[in-house]
């Protein structure tokens, strides 16, 4: 493979001085993330070779995908909400700049008269929202209806995770538990 044509020399590079003691396995995607909003985008003084660099490394520790997921990215995000009822209780809002999807999730109510809760899982930008599935019961712990598992639902700072509860009654403080798998693929 030939040298990058007008790339600074590797002593040189920003991107590589920001990173001197980062192994690839240690190299993280808010890393990269950190290192991209500093770096401008005129592509001149080096900089279209700084983003080749950038690419290179992404892909070389599995911290950047040009197809699907970003590897060892996969989280469970679990978001209690106790009290009476609320509407759009965040679960869970990437940083600006991040894309997750949505691969799983289920609900658990307790606490309380052991009264009927109900639990709607939303998609919203805070204004509008998009139901993703509706559980109503008291105890244990289950998948949302009509799936537990999601398709093609990516999660953005815009477009987020919420948990709507209502149905508490007679005072009594039960909890709803919104368990989430998400997984960053930018």
């Amino acid at each position: 493979m030939s040298p990058l044509p007008f790339a600074p020399p590797p002593k040189d590079s920003s991107l590589y001085q920001q990173l001197e003691s980062t192994t690839l396995q240690t190299l993280t995607a808010d890393q990269l993330d950190t290192i991209k909003a500093k770096t401008f985008s005129q592509g001149t003084d080096g900089n279209e070779d700084e983003y080749r660099r950038l690419l290179l490394l992404g892909l070389a520790a599995d911290q950047l995908s040009l197809a699907g997921p970003i590897a060892r990215s996969t989280k469970i995000v679990s978001e209690a909400y106790t009290g009476s009822a609320v509407y759009d209780n965040l679960v869970f809002q990437p940083d600006a700049g991040e894309t997750w999807t949505l691969d799983a999730a289920s609900v658990q109510h307790s606490g309380g008269g052991g009264a009927s809760i109900r639990t709607r899982l939303l998609l919203t930008n805070g204004t509008t929202d998009i139901e993703l599935g509706d559980e109503a019961f008291a105890g244990n712990t289950f998948a949302f209806d009509p799936t537990a598992v999601f398709d093609g639902v990516k999660i953005t700072s815009d477009v987020y995770i919420a948990q709507a509860v209502t149905g508490q009654t007679g005072g009594n403080e039960e909890t709803s538990t919104v368990n989430i798998a998400v997984t960053r693929v930018r």
